[in-house]
């Protein structure tokens, strides 16, 4: 870049100190808007004559994904930040995702940039961090916004929700956390085979999460996890009990129950049921009648309108409008309204149901090494669901019970050492009232380096609300405490030895998961626990003993 276009970027004035800075990521984004694909068509045609052309019909989705994150910026008066850095994008065919490919998508942008519909920033001036930007911004122009206009894309289009592309399941990283390459091998095609097997498995059961209205959330919560979720096809809302607290749910319902249905309900009815009329079974009134058009049409209707008409819709489009009101407050006051917390019948809720659609996991590991890392991620009630709500879900609507191993990885180590520790390894430190710090403190000791670990537990304890102790150098002083409380294991203490014991970790959980899947039981992982419906409570901590037990060579304790 020019030095006269690097001190344009620098001094650009949107009379807000963050606009560059508070972008939203580039994200992969479905349509089936017609509008929006005549102005792809429209757009291509321009394009084609400053790019290679190389696959028409990939290249027309990566631009139709750029369209429709350049709309939803333009909407929330943001620019849409993406990396140019190759290396961000891999090459590996394992991982290569279909639209977001870096020789497809970068001289898209560019010739984007050349005909004049977006402007971009690959530097910008943070004037209280004194550097530069870590990410190329973009944004569309008037030109590219007129265009828009023409074909009535005036407002966020309908977005199709479905489930992500299948995706390879065992991952290997280097130290930067990107994806690599790697030479398959008996061990990879065993741990690919049980996973594909365990999600196959949790598809035929129903997951559900019943909150009740005491139920204590935040903004982010309801925005991020929940409607973000709702948006990308993992979760769907089957049921919503309002109360008094907001006027606009004091009605009675037309049509009182809905079917599950992730088609947009809000464009034209007849456009969906052009393109669905052949996936949609028909009522039968006898085994020998036939599948008419008319009685698919009629099928697909009526699902539409219970979609329409419930409690749930209307919870839908009140946290979409939420997402969309808090979108647009400036990032600093954001992230506050974001953590603003208060229980779901204070907005007039008193129930939720929704049902978690996808709970697939990935096994990830880490540092270029099948012994570092390799724990199961990716479903949402391991990262989206506090652990106090955890306990309202229903696994085929009854009720469950999640088993924790106690102090999994502090026992762990003592089990290296041939030491069969029983005490309770956070209030040996300084007493019971003391003890929530130094679960915290513990957390540390087993993930980060001597180097790093004070300022790490001001961050634990700053995320975790806890309170620091008042007293001289009280990280220091933490760290101390807790390593003459374990003298024992003082050499792995603040050595980053997490990685090690979440290799273990992670055949122990799976070595589990399968066990309880041949017996015809689903356990959900949440890495140190397991979640089972309460009748399977016995029978999975005897699994989770005597598959700890043959690893480790003590019992564990829950």
């Amino acid at each position: 870049m020019s030095i006269q276009k690097k001190e344009k970027m620098k001094n650009l004035d949107y009379n807000k100190k963050d606009w560059l800075e508070d972008a939203v990521p580039m994200d992969k984004a479905l349509s089936s808007s017609k509008k929006l694909r005549q102005l792809v068509d429209t757009l291509f045609e321009e394009i084609k004559i400053l790019i290679k052309v190389s696959s028409k019909s990939r290249q027309k989705e990566a631009l139709k994904t750029i369209m429709m994150n350049l709309i939803r910026a333009h909407q929330l008066n943001r620019p849409v930040r993406y990396a140019r850095d190759k290396n961000k994008y891999t090459r590996d065919r394992r991982y290569g995702k279909l639209y977001f490919k870096y020789d497809r998508l970068i001289p898209i942008i560019d010739a984007m940039e050349g005909l004049g519909y977006i402007e971009q920033s690959s530097f910008y001036f943070d004037h209280e961090k004194k550097g530069e930007g870590l990410q190329t911004r973009m944004w569309s122009t008037d030109k590219l916004w007129s265009l828009c206009q023409e074909y009535r894309l005036l407002q966020a289009f309908p977005l199709v929700p479905e489930l992500p592309e299948d995706e390879e399941i065992i991952i290997l990283r280097d130290e930067d956390g990107k994806e690599i390459g790697y030479r398959e091998t008996k061990q990879t095609r065993q741990m690919r085979e049980d996973l594909k097997n365990y999600n196959n498995f949790i598809d035929k059961h129903r997951i559900t999460v019943r909150l009740d209205g005491v139920t204590v959330v935040d903004n982010r919560f309801l925005v991020e996890k929940l409607y973000g979720n709702i948006k990308n096809g993992k979760i769907w809302i089957e049921s919503v009990k309002f109360n008094n607290n907001h006027y606009q749910y004091n009605y009675t319902t037309p049509i009182p129950s809905f079917n599950k249905h992730k088609k947009p309900f809000h464009i034209n009815p007849s456009c969906i049921i052009h393109k669905l009329i052949d996936r949609i079974p028909a009522y039968k009134t006898a085994p020998s009648s036939p599948i008419t058009h008319t009685k698919r049409r009629i099928t697909l209707l009526r699902t539409l309108l219970r979609r329409f008409w419930s409690d749930a819709h209307l919870f839908q489009k009140d946290i979409e409008r939420r997402s969309y009101e808090i979108s647009r407050i400036p990032w600093k006051m954001r992230q506050d309204v974001l953590g603003e917390e208060f229980r779901l019948q204070d907005i007039g809720i008193d129930e939720l149901f929704f049902v978690l659609d996808y709970e697939h996991l990935r096994r990830i590991f880490n540092l270029k090494s099948w012994e570092q890392g390799g724990r199961a991620y990716g479903s949402f009630h391991q990262h989206m669901l506090r652990k106090y709500m955890r306990k309202d879900i229903l696994i085929d609507g009854q009720p469950t019970t999640e088993i924790d191993f106690s102090a999994y990885h502090i026992r762990m180590l003592y089990h290296r050492k041939d030491i069969d520790y029983t005490d309770d390894p956070y209030s040996v430190c300084e007493g019971p009232e003391m003890r929530t710090i130094y679960k915290a403190v513990g957390l540390i000791a087993i993930n980060a380096k001597k180097s790093e670990a004070c300022g790490a537990i001001h961050e634990e304890l700053k995320d975790r609300k806890i309170p620091v102790p008042r007293r001289d150098e009280p990280f220091k002083t933490l760290v101390r405490k807790f390593k003459e409380a374990h003298r024992a294991i003082e050499q792995y203490l603040f050595s980053g030895i997490g990685l090690t014991l979440q290799n273990i970790d992670s055949h122990i959980m799976n070595a589990i998961l399968m066990r309880l899947m041949d017996k015809g039981i689903l356990g959900l992982s949440v890495y140190d626990s397991v979640i089972v419906a309460e009748q399977h409570e016995a029978f999975t901590k005897e699994v989770m003993t005597e598959e700890y037990k043959k690893i480790m060579g003590f019992n564990p304790r829950f």
